[in-house]
């Protein structure tokens, strides 16, 4: 985590020893969940290593919305920005190594230090840019082009994603997907 954010900033050492005290490095194994609905969890997590889905369930059928890889930050948005309880699940789909700070802790490292605060303001741009282009995909293109994107894009989630996930994800159903894949191949 720490080379990803020196990416983006340049933290001082101090910065990053204070910031690495607040961060607790968590294991969950492939199946188990980082969030799930119901719960109050204001933490937001980094995975160093593996997959995780951000989905919800409605009408007893699960909706992925969020499939999160190496070098992405995850959380539910309604704890972290409402403070509610989770409307959504966040689970790992391959076991995951992940750094996770509460809310408060978060906001506590910002105040302390600019440097914080910017990387938080350019995360958050990032990923309401994401949010905006996942929309316009289902707003103006077909299922076809937004698999040919994740193929451009994120080519790992082609390859890492169990297929019944990939199709959720890209709102079709798994036997469209397969005919996508051989017409595209």
């Amino acid at each position: 985590m720490i080379d990803f954010v020196r990416q983006f900033v340049d933290f001082t050492d101090e910065e990053i020893t204070v910031a690495h005290h607040l961060f607790e490095e968590k294991f969950i194994k492939k199946g188990s969940y980082f969030i799930q609905a119901g719960e109050h969890n204001t933490a937001i997590g980094f995975i160093n290593k593996g997959l995780m889905r951000s989905f919800f369930i409605k009408n007893n059928q699960e909706t992925t919305f969020q499939l999160s890889l190496e070098n992405q930050f995850v959380t539910s948005m309604s704890c972290y920005v409402l403070n509610q309880p989770s409307t959504d699940y966040i689970q790992a789909i391959e076991d995951t190594d992940i750094c996770v700070i509460d809310k408060a802790a978060l906001e506590t490292l910002c105040n302390q230090f600019h440097n914080w605060d910017k990387f938080g303001r350019l995360t958050y741009q990032q990923v309401a840019l994401e949010q905006e282009v996942r929309l316009r995909s289902f707003i103006a293109e077909t299922a076809q082009e937004r698999y040919e994107r994740i193929l451009k894009e994120q080519p790992a989630l082609i390859h890492r994603v169990p297929q019944v996930y990939l199709s959720n994800f890209l709102g079709i159903t798994p036997q469209s997907l397969s005919r996508l894949r051989r017409n595209i191949r």
